[in-house]
């Protein structure tokens, strides 16, 4: 290699990395990514992402659509791809909740895509082997999803994604999709079910090869993995909600049932939370007390909890500079924030006495500041706040209010 070709590579690398670290920090002074800033989004319908074997035979075509805010200016967007629930036999990428969760975060800023995956189970019924199977499947194709962005920002720069800040998230299934896809990303892990040669491998065959299927976090709704052994130190990060009386998707380790038929143990999103924090990994878990299995589809204020803990979750990952810290939710805080959402009077109730009270808008700007558990919110406008207690042994914990009108 002759000099002037050396210095040509080491200069496109150095900047090559220059531009990844400016793109790894958002500024969001503005308001972008926390809250509102765009109105109707730009969606380009039934795009092609790749195509594949069904389990009935032949080649299926994939699809996803995207949604982008209309008349954004900026050059490098982060990208969410979802995947839709329904028990891996029905849904699609046109799934109310899904769409919903499409147009909020493309209003905040965020490019997003809904995509369709493979369906169904090979054979008159499924067993634990041909359920396998299809996870793996319907995993492959969000693998070819994430790598047709990648493959068109290299390309023709169609949908101008960041690259760098691309999120899986998913619901009931295709929340087992986002953790699979997560990881399930070593040979060594592949479940004894599952032949990765005839499936094109870890990575799968649905298209788009060479690019790859990273991601930097994953949004986990009500969804389970196969072994929580998979999810290593150094994986990427996880937001988990799950309400504990889920009976379609275990909340904690259980056998998971099909049309009746009992398949296969997984973990829940407890378990999984457990794993997270057993080897310090990045993590929330958010537990719905006494909720049924994907409570938002049916129910806007879990919908809005959804938002409440997804929101500054991504941002964080962003790098936006968060009044407060991400906190983990369980069932056993010792400080509630309730009712939440709220429109008029918020309560706060603590086993230890409270010394000081503050309520910060997303910017981190303070709103009020008391010493009392009650506070009158009724002159603020809808958004999502953050309140941050004091207690007289000096113990601080911060909760996320949404307030509505």
């Amino acid at each position: 290699m002759n000099k002037t070709r050396f210095l040509a590579i080491a200069i496109t690398l150095i900047i090559s990395s220059c531009f990844n670290l400016l793109q790894a920090q958002y500024d969001c002074s503005s308001g972008r990514f926390l809250q509102e800033v765009f109105t109707n989004p730009t969606i380009t319908s039934n795009v092609t992402y790749g195509s594949s074997s069904p389990v009935s035979g032949g080649t299926q075509s994939l699809e996803l659509d995207v949604f982008e805010p209309q008349g954004d200016t900026m050059q490098r967007r982060p990208l969410i791809v979802f995947a839709h629930g329904g028990s891996f036999m029905f849904g699609n990428k046109t799934s109310a909740d899904i769409v919903t969760l499409c147009n909020k975060y493309t209003r905040l800023g965020y490019v997003t895509a809904t995509i369709n995956y493979r369906l169904g189970f090979e054979g008159f019924l499924p067993n634990a082997n041909t359920a396998t199977e299809t996870v793996y499947r319907a995993t492959a194709d969000m693998r070819a999803a994430i790598r047709y962005f990648r493959k068109d920002a290299s390309t023709n720069n169609t949908f101008k994604i960041d690259t760098n800040n691309i999120y899986a998230a998913g619901v009931s299934a295709g929340a087992f999709i986002a953790l699979h896809l997560a990881y399930l990303d070593q040979v060594s892990e592949i479940p004894a079910a599952v032949n990765p040669n005839d499936f094109g491998g870890i990575e799968g065959n649905s298209g788009n090869p060479g690019y790859s299927s990273k991601v930097k976090a994953i949004v986990n709704l009500c969804g389970a993995i196969g072994d929580t052994s998979w999810i290593q130190p150094g994986d990427v990060p996880c937001l988990s909600m799950h309400g504990t009386m889920d009976n379609v998707v275990p909340y904690g380790s259980a056998v998971i049932n099909v049309l009746g038929i009992p398949l296969f143990e997984v973990d829940g999103s407890s378990s999984v939370a457990t794993r997270q924090n057993n080897i310090g990994l990045q993590n929330q878990f958010v537990t719905w007390n006494n909720a049924p299995h994907t409570p938002f589809v049916s129910s806007t204020l879990y919908m809005d909890s959804v938002f409440q803990y997804m929101t500054p979750f991504l941002a964080d990952q962003l790098g936006c500079d968060l009044p407060v810290s991400i906190e983990t939710t369980s069932q056993n805080q010792t400080i509630e924030v309730f009712p939440n959402p709220a429109n008029s009077t918020v309560f706060i109730k603590s086993s230890t006495a409270i010394r000081l009270v503050e309520l910060f808008n997303l910017q981190g700007g303070l709103m009020l500041s008391s010493s009392s558990n009650k506070l009158d919110i009724s002159e603020f406008p809808a958004g999502i706040y953050f309140v941050r207690i004091t207690t007289k042994n000096q113990s601080v914990v911060s909760k996320r209010l949404v307030v509505t009108k």
